[in-house]
């Protein structure tokens, strides 16, 4: 993979924001990041690429280096997301080194450690917010709580602010 370049002389690329929602989408909540990637999948945004994955994985740093700048969307436990139940943040620029989670190299990466691999492999980290969304259980079960779902509006208005403010 090679980092994004202009041709000698040709114009810089134009780079495109990106959203990545991730989870288990058969453990109930968990699986609100693909919900809200699917929803936004709809949307078709001329400069949004939109990527539902179940998990993070080194494998997403060359796109997170191309990017013009990410969010990542997620679910979280109570303590997290306090009311309104979401929460969506800009990831400070020293948070891809000291992020939670696990090694750069491992299949269980934090958005922190991705964009650190970014920036190591590629030379660039770009911008990067996180909007979490309250789960209110995680066990056994193919759709979200209806508390859950009652989120999705707001956490959607939320995504859609973002992707305005370009």
């Amino acid at each position: 993979m090679a980092v994004v370049s202009a041709a000698p002389g040709g114009p810089a690329p134009q780079r495109r924001d990106l959203l990545i929602g991730w989870g288990n989408e058969l453990r109930q909540d968990d699986g609100v990041g693909l919900a809200i990637a699917a929803a936004v999948q709809g949307w078709h945004q001329r400069q949004l690429t939109v990527l539902a994955t179940r998990q993070l994985t080194p494998e997403l740093a060359p796109l997170l280096a191309k990017a013009r700048r990410v969010l990542f969307v997620d679910a979280a436990l109570a303590p997290a997301c306090p009311p309104p139940g979401w929460r969506l943040e800009r990831l400070a620029a020293d948070a891809a080194a000291t992020a939670a989670g696990g090694p750069p190299f491992s299949h269980h990466a934090s958005p922190g450690a991705l964009l650190q691999l970014a920036g190591q492999l590629y030379g660039r980290t770009p911008p990067a917010w996180q909007l979490l969304v309250r789960a209110h259980r995680c066990g056994l079960g193919s759709h979200l709580t209806q508390a859950t779902t009652a989120l999705l509006p707001e956490a959607l208005a939320a995504v859609r602010r973002w992707c305005g403010d370009a």
